[in-house]
């Protein structure tokens, strides 16, 4: 088993995160991911039975927060 946590900071990442919560909580494939928070960050853990599929999962999730995080910049609502 494998297992990737990814560190965003919760002063930056706070709003993206809500709007893909749903997309964390649901599994990618072979992989599951979760989420976790402190008072300063906001962690996602990957899991995964071998390294294709973590490098999907990986791949799938920075991709979606990539794409939120630049429709979010465009505020043209």
């Amino acid at each position: 088993m494998f297992k990737v946590k990814l560190t965003l900071k919760k002063s930056e990442y706070n709003s993206y995160i809500k709007s893909i919560e749903p997309e964390l909580t649901e599994t990618f494939g072979r992989s599951k991911v979760y989420m976790e928070t402190d008072s300063d960050n906001i962690y996602i853990i990957i899991k995964a039975p071998d390294t294709s599929s973590l490098r999907a999962s990986i791949s799938s999730i920075t991709r979606v927060l990539s794409i939120v995080k630049k429709i979010m910049e465009v505020n043209v609502w």
